[in-house]
């Protein structure tokens, strides 16, 4: 144990190590190694083994042990092993060209290795771009195109540093993938279509279904409202943003049950005309679903660059403030642009600073606002 922390043995060298690497441990364990100069000669060629052991048998013992005898073992190895500038530059280079990422390796280790070939580019001159070293990172990652898509969303500039960190809060373990069912180029825009009818129903007698019952609210809620939440609001329908019913008994949700309505007078008691609106538009898509469920709500997005939300959710969010909170709203023309995961480019009209509430911490949020279905995404 006491030879071993002395650094009296040399670093070895295998079949598979690198001659110019193995140079570098050699010249370190000279600055640590507590061997006279003229033994370190000596210790090096008893620790090689095959050729170089061989080609370093060749020098006369006597020469070995000098002073000199490392620079004299160096350069007859140098004659052996040692290739041209040129070749090693293209090694690297090509080492570096090939890299790319295998499905069992995770993001970090990737990451770290490209950087290590790249370093090895650099010994030799070749300093690429720091836009090229971060698109050469994200295309020898093996990830998707909608992963791909989502790396460059995450990156805030064309740094390499940008990408590296994208990549790593993004695919932490470097094995998870996005799902590759869904991919579409076009995005389809889903508009309402209302149909109107004027009909007549008994007032006294009202058909069965009409008009909506309602769930009335329990505690917390006035007669016939539904109960306040926990900031003290009270609670809306997902659907139609009622204050009398939720979305489970909402008369606009797509499957609601038949309504039944009288085409004419009945028992002769008196009548009131009435119009309704039916709804012709189909299920809900996912992305509604999801803006309607996040109303007064912001998502916590570690990809999004800048915080961001849509008319709709804004509108509904000043809805719910009082004159007091609406006093605060501070709003202004804005221009910002975004891509999201249609990778449509999308830019904002508006700048707004919302007052809001986070636990039990109030404070204000500055967000861009987009003419889009999207939640608010911190």
């Amino acid at each position: 144990m006491a030879e071993r922390n002395s650094y009296k043995i040399p670093p070895a060298m295998g079949p598979n190590t690198v001659y110019e690497t193995w140079k570098n441990e050699i010249a370190v364990w000279r600055l640590v190694t507590d061997l006279e100069k003229k033994r370190q000669a000596l210790a090096v060629t008893l620790s090689l083994t095959g050729q170089a052991r061989a080609k370093a048998l060749e020098i006369d013992v006597a020469e070995l042990n000098k002073d000199t005898g490392m620079d004299t073992l160096i350069h007859a190895l140098d004659s052996l092993f040692k290739k041209e500038t040129v070749d090693l530059a293209y090694e690297a280079y090509s080492k570096f060209d090939s890299f790319r990422k295998s499905d069992t390796m995770t993001m970090s280790d990737f990451i770290i290795e490209y950087e290590h070939r790249s370093n090895q580019c650099q010994r030799y001159e070749m300093v690429l771009p720091d836009a090229i070293l971060s698109f050469k990172l994200l295309d020898s990652s093996n990830l998707s195109q909608k992963e791909r898509q989502l790396a460059l969303t995450a990156a805030t500039d064309l740094k390499f540093d940008a990408m590296k960190s994208a990549l790593k809060r993004i695919f932490n373990d470097g094995q998870g993938k996005m799902d590759e069912g869904a991919t579409s180029g076009i995005t389809v825009k889903q508009e309402s279509a209302y149909m109107t009818r004027k009909v007549e129903y008994n007032k006294q007698k009202p058909s069965q279904g009409w008009p909506p019952k309602f769930n009335r609210g329990t505690a917390g809620s006035s007669r016939g409202t539904n109960p306040i939440d926990k900031f003290g609001r009270r609670t809306k329908c997902a659907i139609c943003q009622s204050i009398f019913h939720w979305a489970k008994d909402c008369p606009h949700r797509s499957d609601p049950a038949p309504v039944k309505l009288t085409e004419g007078p009945c028992d002769n008691t008196p009548e009131e005309n009435c119009n309704l609106t039916l709804f012709t538009k189909e299920h809900k898509t996912d992305n509604e679903i999801f803006m309607t469920e996040s109303f007064g709500c912001a998502v916590l997005d570690t990809a999004c660059t800048r915080t961001v939300c849509g008319k709709k959710w804004l509108d509904n969010y000043i809805d719910t403030l009082n004159n007091k909170e609406k006093a605060l709203l501070v709003t202004a023309p804005s221009e910002k642009g975004f891509k999201f995961g249609d990778g449509m480019q999308v830019h904002s009209f508006q700048n707004s600073i919302i007052p809001a509430q986070i636990g039990t911490t109030t404070c204000k949020i500055e967000t861009e606002v987009v003419d889009v279905d999207l939640a608010k995404f911190l």
